[in-house]
């Protein structure tokens, strides 16, 4: 028996697959190109192939958008090519195994609140900050997701008197100040050349004052986003993971840009997981689904 997770991100495609008690077994990473539902369905098929040669027994798969309970995916900026696809049930259709499909940093916490950094914790919240800015969060050890999926959508969170635009295309107003293409879009209209957001993090290297002022501002603005989760959802630990998110730079400013508020704290730390939360946490959720199929057995 297999437990396959897909984590599908803004740039990166992670997988990896376990056996019943959780212990992965194959694990692989790869450039996630441009995604269209036929083209996730062929890639999640040949993966499938490749690390579970006996078949896999369930499949998990995190995408970076909404996700309700009965599998509709919302909107996704970073993943625009699966928009209106329906995803679990072309999925379903190419694999010989139940599917499951879930948001990809909803994943991510689960994964650490059970094999990573909040193992001694019930109550956790993760915040992605990569290509964009995402939350997953873990309460009384269960995933909450919301009515339609959107709990967590940190990214689209106002900052002071910004509102979120009308057009679902655009970046909401935490995810423009923190993510990685806010950065970019930023830093290119500043420099009038093609940008990426490693771009501003080696010219803020160099001691580029523009650069410099841009992550002073992002740490400002995902405190003001740590605040208003610990102000929401009081939880026991808040980790802070993703790309840009793992950088210890970008740890520091946050913690120092908090330190500035003056108020009890909550508990901040990184990712233990990194960039495995997403796949670890799937496979946790997969392992979570089988006993729901009554021809699998889970030996944990």
């Amino acid at each position: 028996m297999h437990v396959l997770g897909v984590d599908v991100g803004g740039t990166h495609l992670r997988a990896a697959s376990a056996d019943a008690r959780g212990t992965v077994v194959a694990e692989r990473s790869e450039p996630a190109g441009e995604l269209t539902g036929p083209r996730l369905a062929a890639r999640v098929r040949g993966l499938a192939a490749d690390l579970c040669p006996d078949g896999p027994s369930i499949v998990v798969v995190g995408l970076p958008g909404p996700v309700a309970r009965d599998g509709e995916v919302g909107h996704m900026v970073n993943a625009r090519g699966l928009n209106g696809v329906p995803v679990r049930a072309l999925l379903q259709e190419e694999l010989d195994a139940p599917v499951v499909v879930e948001n990809d940093v909803t994943l991510a916490a689960l994964g650490e609140q059970r094999r990573g950094r909040g193992r001694a914790a019930q109550d956790v919240a993760f915040i992605a900050v990569g290509t964009g800015v995402g939350m997953g969060i873990v309460a009384g050890g269960r995933i909450l997701r919301g009515a339609r999926g959107g709990a967590g959508e940190i990214g689209l969170l106002p900052l002071g008197p910004d509102r979120v635009g009308s057009d679902p295309r655009e970046l909401g107003p935490l995810e423009a100040a923190a993510g990685g293409a806010g950065l970019a879009a930023r830093w290119q209209a500043h420099t009038g050349r093609p940008a990426t957001g490693r771009d501003v993090f080696a010219a803020a290297s160099a001691g580029d004052a523009f650069a410099l002022r841009l992550l002073d501002e992002q740490a400002a603005a995902l405190a003001m986003g740590v605040r208003a989760v610990q102000a929401l959802l009081d939880p026991q630990l808040i980790l802070f993971g993703g790309g840009i998110g793992a950088r210890h730079d970008v740890f520091a400013r946050v913690q120092a840009a908090l330190a500035s508020h003056g108020l009890p704290l909550p508990e901040l730390q990184q990712s233990e997981l990194r960039e495995r939360a997403g796949v670890v946490g799937a496979i946790e959720a997969g392992l979570d689904a089988i006993p729901f199929s009554a021809d699998v057995a889970v030996e944990r």
